[in-house]
């Protein structure tokens, strides 16, 4: 049998742009002592973590110009297989400023605006890609959508990827969140901000979490996870069944800038593997822990991550 795919879907991708400084002062001359540029955006970063897991991914990206290019060559020497659909649109640069108190300030461009024809490639490619997996894989589709795009676009993935026999996980926010939850994903994963957003309340404790994870289900996901920052992360497994909590221990800081998708990409490394329950919540946040002192966003270490499991604290609620 044929090792599954991990699908990463990249609407919006960017290089990350990271600068180490000693403080950032607002309206003033800042000048950085170093400064290192990555290839991006959230579905990026899964497919790099899903890699160090040694899945198979790919990732699927509208790339433009030589930005573009550059993540494009940077995606690959990684090992990641890229299917790059060109646009006009040169691919944006976002700014992770991080000071030397710790303090972090990011500063994220709007992607450019695909053409319609260019929109229609991603959707075939996509749908390519989807049907080649022959049912073998997840598609994870993460990121916000760039201007001019249809959040149905995240909702033909979805269906395309369900009559395939794909489980589909998102991760998304605003109305290409709430689109694609009404299709009825496998799995969808937010962070607090994302939740809070999407259900109109705010989330102050880890049973509000649960809550919003709830309701989350309710409105189509088969399954429901809630990243907490510091607090660590729950998961409803589904409609029925467990909810789990996991909490990582305390780690030196680099940037927390990818861990979300980390973790993404250890629940989908654990579909993949079959790991359920218990196991796969732990491979989830020990991937986001391991994500803090990364070297790049989403550069996590296999071994790093193998040695936090036994680190992590799962409870069920």
């Amino acid at each position: 049998m044929r090792e599954p795919l991990i699908l990463c879907v990249s609407a919006n991708p960017g290089m990350d742009r990271r600068l180490h400084l000693k403080s950032l002062v607002a309206g003033g001359i800042n000048r950085a002592a170093s400064a290192e540029g990555f290839a991006g955006g959230k579905a990026a970063h899964v497919a790099m973590a899903a890699h160090a897991l040694q899945a198979k991914a790919v990732w699927i990206a509208f790339l433009g110009g030589a930005i573009g290019q550059e993540c494009s060559a940077q995606m690959e020497s990684l090992g990641i297989r890229v299917v790059s659909v060109p646009t006009a649109s040169p691919t944006r640069v976002n700014l992770e400023i991080i000071a030397d108190s710790g303090e972090i300030t990011e500063i994220l461009e709007p992607g450019g605006r695909p053409a319609p024809g260019e929109e229609i490639e991603f959707l075939r490619q996509c749908t390519h890609e989807i049907t080649n997996a022959d049912g073998n894989g997840v598609l994870v589709i993460s990121g916000r959508l760039p201007a001019g795009v249809s959040p149905n676009l995240y909702s033909s993935l979805i269906n395309t990827a369900r009559a395939s026999g794909i489980e589909a996980f998102v991760d998304s926010s605003g109305e290409a969140l709430r689109v694609s939850i009404d299709s009825k994903p496998r799995f969808v994963k937010v962070n607090r901000q994302e939740a809070e957003e999407l259900l109109g309340r705010t989330i102050t404790s880890v049973s509000e979490a649960v809550g919003a994870g709830r309701d989350i289900i309710q409105r189509g996901a088969a399954s429901a996870a809630i990243t907490l920052g510091s607090e660590g992360l729950i998961w409803i497994e589904s409609a029925n069944g467990p909810v789990w909590k996991a909490q990582p221990p305390k780690l030196p800081v680099i940037s927390a800038v990818g861990s979300g998708d980390a973790t993404l990409a250890g629940f989908a490394r654990a579909t993949t593997q079959r790991i359920t329950g218990e196991a796969a919540i732990r491979l989830a946040a020990a991937c986001g822990a391991a994500n803090l002192s990364a070297p790049a966003p989403a550069r996590i270490g296999h071994a790093t991550v193998q040695s936090l499991l036994p680190q992590i604290v799962v409870e069920r609620r």
